[in-house]
């Protein structure tokens, strides 16, 4: 097993930052490729430094690449600021993942990241 497939297994069996915030609004999403779903709960704050994500969740049916990716997104957001985050590119996203996904799974990997900017206070982009 490489090591991609380890990264993602170990995420889909352990995904941080699952579940939702309380008095948060959710953010639903659906990938219309594969009909992935996904319900995302940001908490922001505005600092002297400009918006910062404060705190992460997700809520998210779908397969195991889109679960990992999830897991594995919004761990390396948590605690920047929403300008960093908007800056992030699908290339950035296969990094994090551990690799390229094949062509027909690619949207599976960048799923999580597309719903997340769903959510950001575009005051703070």
């Amino acid at each position: 097993m490489d090591i991609y497939q380890e990264l993602i297994m170990e995420h889909a069996r352990n995904p941080r930052n699952a579940g939702r915030i309380k008095g948060v609004r959710a953010i639903r999403a659906k990938n219309p490729f594969c009909g992935d779903e996904a319900e995302i709960y940001l908490k922001t704050n505005n600092t002297p430094h400009g918006w910062r994500i404060a705190d992460i969740k997700y809520e998210i049916q779908g397969c195991i690449l889109s679960k990992a990716a999830m897991s594995i997104f919004s761990e390396h957001i948590k605690g920047k600021s929403t300008r960093e985050v908007a800056k992030i590119k699908d290339e950035d996203i296969f990094k994090m993942v551990g690799g390229m996904p094949s062509p027909s799974r690619q949207n599976c990997a960048t799923f999580g990241f597309e719903a997340f900017k769903l959510a950001l206070p575009k005051e703070g982009i």
